[in-house]
């Protein structure tokens, strides 16, 4: 088990790399996009 620094397009997020992720390619673990949530109270 390692740890790398992926580029998630605006900062480094840490992956640390277990064996079951050997074989993926390592951005699948650094997530790219935050959700916020949609509506809201009031908000009609």
């Amino acid at each position: 088990s390692h740890n790398f620094a992926v580029h998630n397009g605006k900062t480094f997020v840490p992956v640390y790399v277990t064996e079951n992720m050997v074989g993926h390619k390592l951005g699948e673990f650094a997530p790219t996009r935050i959700f916020r949530q949609h509506g809201g109270i009031g908000k009609k």
